[in-house]
């Protein structure tokens, strides 16, 4: 598995072709175009990164070792717009790799760490060449920090005004969401919902459903993002069912929240939705609303309680008798302003504030701050 720098650089490459960039990744090894001498493993790259920590010059060995690299990446670079380099210019593992491509090319040198500023590294942190490539800026480079932490110690080593561009995550692989899933929910917008509240009921009038409605057309203002999901289909056993949902609607159309409250069961015939897409759905949820007047058991309340989602609920005994004091709970007669509160405290809660802090750092959200610095950089 990939991890750390390799793990940023293959997102990167990800999330850069899928928007449609020409991506092309160059490195010692891997899955990729391989030049053996970017290696920081390759013996002779080694070799003589243990003189430059003795203090040696080396100057043979390094002007050698950089004219073979110079000339591979002039053959494959020819015709590049522009190289991100992840590490390469700020770190000390192949200091020749750093000199022959910070040579005459548009470089944006994208920083997770700097040996200058390690005292882990205080053998490189030396006067002279080729260390000052560790902490001198390179022409026609712009640096880019991946922490404000890392941008702070760009500007006291290199001072240079970098930008921060921070790491992201992806988010629906990490959660496991299978396609058909993703297929099913991208079109009505459910995987871009912040926050995503979560209603796994069948459409029947005991779960009254409209008082989640009400709720959500009064947080509506304050949360921009919200988007409520209803995942059953109607109830079975009462034909009463189909006037209920007549009401649901038109209720949803008044509110003017026919982007905002989602019922699955309007995306497919037969129903689309299975159990293992209401497991994804209580992975993507800030929080599951119960808004129930009456109910035999509380198993809702235990399938969010496995994915640690913060559960609003009626103030019901029988919730009560599995979640104890862990739910945010309303009075089983209260109206709308109240469940609106108690769902805005439970979204303030610290689990729901690093869920949705997390959810902001998915690459869909953070593209658009990469290609900035690519328009920046080759500006």
């Amino acid at each position: 598995m990939l991890g750390g720098v390799e793990a940023i650089v293959e997102s990167h490459r990800r999330v850069l072709a899928e928007a449609g960039y020409p991506v092309r990744v160059v490195a010692g090894r891997g899955n990729c175009e391989v030049v053996p001498e970017l290696d920081s493993r390759h013996p002779e790259v080694e070799a003589l990164t243990r003189l430059l920590a003795a203090g040696e010059a080396a100057r043979e060995e390094f002007d050698r070792l950089t004219g073979r690299i110079r000339e591979q990446l002039r053959v494959l670079l020819a015709g590049v717009d522009l190289v991100v380099a992840h590490n390469v210019l700020t770190m000390h593992f192949n200091l020749p790799l750093a000199a022959a491509l910070a040579d005459g090319r548009r470089v944006l040198a994208w920083t997770h760490d700097l040996a200058w500023t390690n005292p882990r590294y205080a053998a490189f942190q030396r006067p002279g060449f080729p260390y000052d490539l560790l902490h001198e800026p390179r022409p026609g480079v712009r640096y880019t920090a991946i922490s404000n932490r890392v941008r702070g110690q760009l500007a006291e080593t290199y001072g240079v005004a970098a930008e921060t561009v921070p790491n992201g995550i992806d988010r629906m692989a990490l959660l496991r969401l299978r396609r058909s899933t993703l297929e099913l929910l991208r079109p009505a917008g459910v995987l871009a919902a912040a926050p995503l509240i979560l209603v796994p009921f069948r459409v029947t009038r005991r779960k009254r459903i409209e008082l989640a409605i009400e709720a959500v057309a009064l947080l509506a203002t304050r949360l921009p993002g919200l988007q409520l999901v209803v995942t059953g289909p109607l109830g079975p056993h009462s034909a009463d069912n189909t006037l209920y949902w007549d009401e649901l609607v038109t209720l949803r159309r008044a509110r003017g929240l026919e982007g905002r409250v989602v019922f699955l069961r309007e995306l497919g015939e037969p129903h689309p939705v299975d159990g293992e897409m209401v497991a994804e759905l209580y992975q993507l949820a800030s929080a599951v609303l119960l808004t129930s007047e009456s109910e035999g058991f509380g198993l809702p309340v235990l399938e969010a309680g496995l994915v640690r989602v913060p559960v609003v609920c009626s103030d019901l005994d029988v919730f009560r008798e599995v979640a104890g004091d862990a739910a945010w709970t309303f009075a089983p007669d209260a109206g709308a302003g109240a469940v609106a509160a108690t769902l805005a405290e439970a979204l303030r809660s610290p689990q729901a504030r690093l869920q949705a802090t997390a959810s902001g750092y998915d690459w869909t959200r953070t593209l658009p701050r990469i290609e900035e610095e690519v328009a920046r950089a080759l500006a």
